[in-house]
């Protein structure tokens, strides 16, 4: 593998051979006699994660466009080797589960298969796809993996949004890939902070959803748990743009139609749904009545990342960016507002994740936001404090926002999209 001529700043040609080496280290590759197929993939943890995460797959697929477009071109193929009949494509493939018996004791996780999640996670590849195609990865990505995406964006589309308003709904809190996000909290019926507490409110809904054979139509009848989150879907929007402009690309006008009349949808339904314009954020919709999960968590800033978001929306969500009493943090972006009560800028509890600490994935978004609403000085300075974390921790899976310790997994990959940040500032 070599950096490529993307890499155009010394710092980014030095993160580049550090992400290189990253690569390197949690690289998958192999046979699998359970499927008969061959696979290529980052994982994104060797230690804690060592199988194929949907979305991570989707960030590193990104991160190594910049690096060998080929590495790139396998991270997808290898996520959608096992693409189901339907279209669904699992959020983990268990490409080598014998070698870890005893960590799969630790996930709670539903299964289709042995070897594959019977869950989704938020909808990254379309615009992985795209910066593939367009950084090496060609026609012949394009004409093999474009498919395929289109065929699991149409199963969102069929099976995830029966209400047909644009917007897609999860049914689990994983499947936001935010899993202990206390936006989610009260909806669960979470009283305290304890590991205990979610894992008794994760295993009703799963309990549920198992009543019902986990069959999508009778789980969104029961609604044991049922959001229309706004990262999930602010992601499907972005997704639906770059699969348009992709089918454009190879010819397909209607198709490109379409997913432009799909993307506009799922985009003003965020803004006429989940948009509180008294507290100028986005907010998660729960149930069949639609109840906004009021908690001011990064994912009420994530709309920013659409370019189309009208300008007034837009300043209002970088305000809150930009105020030290939100999200203003010595090292931003905090995944949950520094005034919210249940903010919690360090480790919580044995494993609970996204109540606080900085991610590098959502930096990813808002930095992109932020370009395209016209505060480069803003997104100049998050690129610096991103890249500094790394610099300083290393790739740790997220840090604290005041002090930028690393905590979490050590060797994430997905925080090497830093490398895309730099690369393009």
């Amino acid at each position: 593998m070599s950096t490529g001529s993307t890499l155009k700043s010394g710092r980014a040609r030095a993160m580049g051979d550090r992400v290189q080496a990253l690569c390197e280290r949690n690289r998958q590759a192999g046979h699998a006699a359970w499927c008969g197929l061959d696979y290529d993939f980052v994982s994104p943890s060797g230690g804690t994660y060592p199988f194929q995460w949907f979305w991570d797959s989707g960030f590193h697929a990104i991160t190594l466009s910049h690096l060998d477009p080929a590495r790139a071109v396998a991270e997808l193929r290898s996520l959608l080797a096992n693409q189901q009949p339907d279209g669904f494509v699992a959020h983990v493939t268990f490409w080598q589960r014998e070698r870890y018996q005893a960590l799969l004791a630790t996930y709670s996780i539903a299964y289709r298969t042995p070897y594959l999640s019977d869950c989704i996670q938020p909808p990254v590849l379309g615009e992985s796809l795209e910066q593939v195609v367009r950084r090496g990865g060609g026609e012949q990505a394009l004409h093999e993996l474009l498919p395929k995406t289109r065929r699991f964006f149409d199963w969102l589309d069929r099976v995830r949004d029966p209400d047909r308003d644009g917007l897609v709904a999860t049914l689990q809190p994983d499947e936001s890939g935010l899993d202990h996000t206390p936006k989610y909290q009260e909806y669960l019926g979470v009283t305290r902070v304890l590991d205990a507490e979610f894992t008794a409110a994760w295993e009703r809904v799963a309990a549920a959803w198992r009543a019902v054979g986990r069959d999508p139509a009778r789980m969104f009848a029961r609604a044991a748990f049922v959001v229309e989150d706004v990262l999930v879907n602010t992601i499907y929007a972005l997704g639906e743009q770059a699969l348009a402009r992709l089918c454009a690309e190879a010819g397909d006008a209607a198709g490109a139609a379409e997913f432009v009349t799909r993307a506009e949808r799922t985009r003003r339904a965020l803004v006429e749904k989940c948009y509180d314009r008294q507290a100028g954020l986005f907010f998660d919709l729960a149930g069949h009545q639609e109840q906004m999960l009021r908690v001011n968590t990064v994912s009420s800033l994530m709309p920013l990342a659409l370019p189309e978001l009208p300008a007034e929306i837009a300043a209002r969500l970088i305000a809150h960016l930009e105020d030290p009493e939100e999200y203003a943090a010595p090292y931003p972006v905090p995944s949950v507002a520094m005034n919210e009560p249940s903010y919690t800028p360090g480790v919580c509890g044995e494993r609970m994740v996204w109540r606080g600490p900085t991610w590098m994935n959502t930096n990813w978004y808002l930095w992109r936001g932020l370009r395209a609403h016209g505060r480069p000085d803003l997104a100049e300075r998050l690129v610096d404090r991103s890249a500094s974390l790394v610099e300083g921790q290393g790739f740790r899976e997220y840090y604290n926002p005041s002090s930028g310790e690393g905590h979490g997994a050590h060797d994430f990959s997905w925080t090497g999209i830093v490398l895309d940040m730099l690369a393009q500032d």
